[in-house]
């Protein structure tokens, strides 16, 4: 088997530029077809992208988008503390704890 136009670059595999060239393809293959010619041009390799795969990566390019720091509760905190009002509750941030990282309680 033969792999042709291979790079090294990092790439995603599921932007609109895949879709578009599928696109040119199947439109180069009509117009074959149309003409007559009964024989289609060598087509390199392909590649079939699944329904869960297309959401996983739309789902990582939302969560890339998204802010880091959230400034409205940042902002809300910061006047909180600075009247004075800010009450942490610790049994709940303890609790959180020790749902979220078990194995720091672990000896």
């Amino acid at each position: 088997m033969e792999i042709k136009n291979t790079t090294n670059s990092f790439f995603d595999p599921y932007s609109a530029g895949l879709e578009k060239s599928a696109e040119a393809r199947t439109d180069t293959r009509l117009k074959a077809r149309a003409e007559g010619t009964g024989t289609e041009a060598p087509q390199g390799d392909t590649v079939s992208v699944s329904q869960d795969a297309l959401l996983l990566t739309e789902a990582r390019r939302a969560a890339q988008s998204a802010p880091d720091v959230r400034s409205d509760k940042v902002e809300a905190l910061r006047i909180q503390v600075a009247n004075g009002t800010y009450k942490p509750d610790s049994q709940l941030i303890a609790a959180n704890l020790v749902r979220e990282e078990p194995g720091l309680f672990q000896i």
